[in-house]
C-alpha cells in the first residue's frame, strides 16, 4: 500500500484562505499592505538600506537559522493540524507571524513597545519585510535575509555594523 503524502502547509492554509492560490494571494496582500505602508510613509531606499544594514549580525544569523527551521513546514503543520478548524489554525499562524514581527522590531529597533508609531517607518518595513521572508513556506532554502544584509551593508559602506542589538540586556540602548 503506498504511503499517502501529507499535506503541506499551502492545503492545510487553504481549508481558511482558499488553497495555494489564496495563500499567494494572501501573501501579496501583506506585501502590498508594507509596500503601502512605507509608500505613505515616504521610506526612502536609502533609509531601507540603512534600517536593515543596522540588524544587528545576531539577528540575522537568527532569522537564516529561523529560516530554514520553519521552512520545513513543522511549526505549520503543527499549528493547523492540532487546531479543531481552520479558522482557529489561520489565527494562530496570524499570531506566530505577530510574534515574530515584533521580536524583529525589538531587535532592530533596540525597544519594545505597543506602539509602533514611536519606530520609524523605514526599521518597521524592515523588520516587516524579515518577519515575511522567514515566516514564508520555501524560502528556506537559500540565506536571502543574509545575502541581502551584506549588500546592504556594502551599500552603506559598514558603517551600521553591530554584532548585538541596542537593547539593553545586551549592553546597548
Amino acid at each position: 500500500m503506498a504511503d499517502k503524502k501529507e499535506k503541506g502547509f499551502g492545503e492545510k492554509a487553504g481549508k481558511f484562505v482558499g488553497g495555494k492560490i489564496g495563500l499567494r494571494i494572501t501573501v501579496t496582500a501583506i506585501m502590498a499592505l508594507l509596500a503601502w505602508y512605507a509608500q505613505e510613509k515616504s521610506v526612502t531606499i536609502a533609509q531601507f538600506n540603512q534600517a536593515y544594514a543596522s540588524i544587528p549580525v545576531i539577528g540575522i544569523l537568527i532569522a537564516v537559522v529561523f529560516d530554514y527551521g520553519l521552512d520545513t513546514g513543522k511549526l505549520y503543520t503543527k499549528i493547523f493540524g492540532k487546531s479543531k478548524n481552520s479558522f482557529e489554525g489561520f489565527i494562530f499562524g496570524m499570531i506566530a507571524v505577530t510574534i515574530f514581527f515584533l521580536a524583529f522590531t525589538w531587535i532592530i529597533a533596540g525597544v519594545i513597545t505597543i506602539d509602533l508609531m514611536t519606530i520609524s517607518p523605514e526599521v518597521l518595513v524592515a523588520a516587516g519585510l524579515v518577519a515575511l521572508v522567514v515566516l514564508l513556506p520555501n524560502t528556506g532554502t537559500s540565506e536571502w535575509l543574509l545575502w541581502l544584509w551584506i549588500a546592504e551593508t556594502i551599500v552603506t559602506g559598514g558603517e551600521y555594523i553591530a554584532l548585538l542589538p541596542a537593547i539593553p540586556i545586551f549592553g546597548g540602548g
